[in-house]
This record gives structure tokens, sequence and C-alpha cells, in this order.
């Protein structure tokens, strides 16, 4: 099991710290799927690389996008004079004044859990990966 990662944010002026616990294979392989679906909805596979999985997620509907951004926030836990807090939207307004810090929440959440991700599909569009 990997360590958490700690993150230090500026929030407004607000100094904010949050600990992201990896997921278990099981969860971030059911991302993984959940995401390579949403996204083949949407992606050319005569020419599938880097870029037009990106672009493919992007384009995915928001609704079914949203689901699985407010997921990876699940192993997120704000620090707070020693005692860790699951993040939750219910309370996020009472600490986080700027929508950025969720935009880098999310961005921290899924580098830490996806993080080999990119290199995946580079090796994935140029034939080089198996299982």
């Amino acid at each position: 099991m990997k360590e958490p990662k700690i993150i230090k944010l500026d929030d407004g002026g607000n100094k904010l710290t949050f600990k992201i616990y990896p997921f278990p294979a099981t969860k971030a392989e059911d991302l993984i799927i959940r995401v390579a679906m949403l996204a083949g909805k949407n992606m050319n596979f005569d020419s599938i690389n880097y870029n037009e999985a990106i672009k493919a997620v992007l384009s995915a509907p928001y609704p079914e996008a949203k689901a699985i951004l407010d997921e990876v926030l699940k192993c997120v836990y704000r620090v707070c004079e020693g005692k860790e807090t699951q993040f939750s939207y219910d309370d996020a307004d009472g600490y986080i004044s700027s929508p950025l810090t969720l935009l880098r929440l999310r961005k921290e959440s899924v580098e830490a859990n996806f993080g080999f991700f990119p290199n995946f599909l580079k090796h994935t569009s140029q034939g080089g990966v198996s299982f």
C-alpha cells in the first residue's frame, strides 16, 4: 500500500492541508474502466493516441463525467489541528473559498492515483503494452 500524499494549498490566503490516500487496486481499476468506457463513446479507434484519449475524455457528457470527478475526491482528507476529516461537499464551502482549490484537489487526487496513465496511453498507442 502506498503512503498518502500530503499537499498544502493556499486558498485565498488561507493555508489548507490535505492527505490523499491512494485507492486500493480494485477501486482504481473500477475508475479506469469507467473512464475508458465513457471516453470510448467519443473515441476514434483508428487513430488512438494520447491526444485522442484526452479529447475523448473531455468530450464526455458532464453528468457522467461529474460522477467520476466526484469519486476521485473520496480519497481526500482535510488535515486541521492534527485531525483528518474526509472531504465532503456538505462542509467544503465552510473552509474552501476558491473553485480553483477544488480543481487542484481533483488534479492532485488523479495524479496520486493514476499518475501512470499518460505513459500507459502512450505505450498503448505505440502497441507496446501487454497484460
